[in-house]
């Protein structure tokens, strides 16, 4: 019975630590684009405010109820990205791309 668990813990480390990178690889590359463009263009305010709240309700759970800093780390890690993403909105709040163009234009 120990040795299913102790698979399975192994397996479940695994697929955290694979996930790190690539959860961390698409945040990255959005929070890039918005910079670059100057602006958040289609993204949506209300899904990235519903992913950080979600990303910091698991780093609340995580922190009273689990005893693992694999885990601890992806949700702290996720919940920085996305936190980031919730503040280019405030910083690009009232650009479009359409008033780059024109900054851009002049």
């Amino acid at each position: 019975s120990s040795g299913i668990n102790a698979e399975y813990g192994d397996k479940l480390a695994l697929g955290l630590t694979a996930a790190i990178p690539l959860l961390a690889l698409s945040k990255v590359l959005q929070i890039q684009a918005n910079f670059s463009n100057g602006h958040t263009g289609q993204l949506s305010f209300v899904t990235s405010l519903m992913n950080v709240l979600g990303t910091l309700a698991r780093l609340f759970t995580v922190l009273q109820e689990v005893d693992d800093q694999l885990i601890l780390a992806n949700a702290g890690i996720v919940f920085l990205l996305n936190f980031i993403i919730i503040a280019q909105f405030f910083l690009y709040w009232n650009v479009t791309p359409q008033t780059v163009q024109k900054d851009k234009d002049h």
